[in-house]
């Protein structure tokens, strides 16, 4: 059996590089964490206790949201952008609040 503290030791190189795309993301759209009103991750590193503390501190937030089931979210986009673009199908957007 692996312990937490042999687990973080063992994944060291993956954890530095868990916040950079973040990062990149933001200076690239010229914005800061700040100016986002809500922040949702998607995917199994959010399983991590130590990813999700070391996003929350490279992002300065404590809200960081894991509601979405990633699966679901990737298949209904993708039947969604594949539905809007057949000439077959006619698509209705709603947003839900």
């Amino acid at each position: 059996m692996v312990g937490r503290d042999e687990l973080d030791a063992a994944a060291k190189s993956v954890y530095d590089r868990v916040a950079e795309p973040a990062l990149e993301a933001l200076r690239k759209a010229n914005i800061t964490a700040s100016e986002i009103d809500q922040i949702e991750l998607i995917g199994g590193g959010v399983r991590i206790p130590k990813v999700l503390e070391m996003l929350e501190n490279a992002l300065e937030r404590k809200d960081l949201g894991v509601h979405l089931n990633g699966d679901e979210a990737m298949c209904f986009g993708s039947a969604f952008i594949a539905s809007n673009s057949s000439s077959s199908f006619k698509v209705k957007s709603i947003l839900l609040t």
